[in-house]
């Protein structure tokens, strides 16, 4: 109860932070605390990871906290979003944006649901493992891919977000990208380094 009071203050002050610099338009000060807000919410995912492996964890269980870390990039992002676009500036673009975050997050906490039920089977399905695999690579291809088009369309000679306050999106969603890449990178090292070959990858 109390982990989880402290992370809801936690994400609270981290939007209220990401919403302040929006609302001053400090747009390197928006894009710092974007990169904090992510770095502490990756580290807390690999924390938590190496604390479930060395509880020996069963690697559905293992898989089930990853996907949901991948959630709550998703959330957090898509908050953010939200109270920006939704109260403080003006993009036209921003509710499909917004929507696609949440779909995202809602996909990985049910994902999550899925395996936490996985592991409490004598024998998990072979199936969810293949899916925890693909999970893990298509997440670290994506977040490689979205990092890398949202980095070069903002440096383009011809972009220009002053006038829509676009750069709001762009900052949270090359953060969530860099969360992913971090988190499913992490995973995929950890399956590499002498984890039996028959375990899942995401959550090993």
């Amino acid at each position: 109860m109390l982990a989880m009071i402290i992370w809801v203050l936690a994400l609270a002050a981290a939007i209220a932070g990401v919403t302040l610099t929006a609302a001053l338009e400090a747009k390197s000060a928006h894009m710092a605390a974007t990169a904090f807000v992510t770095i502490g919410i990756v580290a807390a995912a690999v924390n938590d990871h190496r604390a479930a492996t060395l509880a020996a964890l069963s690697p559905h269980k293992l898989a089930a906290l990853a996907s949901r870390y991948m959630g709550l990039l998703w959330a957090w992002s898509g908050v953010s979003a939200y109270v920006v676009y939704g109260f403080i500036l003006d993009w036209s673009n921003w509710v499909p944006v917004v929507i696609a975050m949440f779909v995202a997050c809602v996909t990985y906490l049910f994902i999550g649901l899925i395996l936490d039920r996985e592991a409490l089977a004598d024998v998990p399905d072979a199936r969810a493992s293949r899916l925890i695999d693909f999970l893990t690579k298509s997440q670290f291809a994506l977040g490689a891919t979205l990092f890398g088009v949202l980095f070069a369309f903002q440096r383009h000679p011809e972009f220009s977000a002053d006038s829509d306050s676009m750069w709001v999106a762009i900052n949270l969603a090359m953060g969530t990208a860099a969360g992913l890449l971090s988190l499913t990178g992490y995973l995929i090292l950890h399956d590499t380094r002498g984890v039996p070959t028959d375990a899942p990858a995401v959550g090993t």
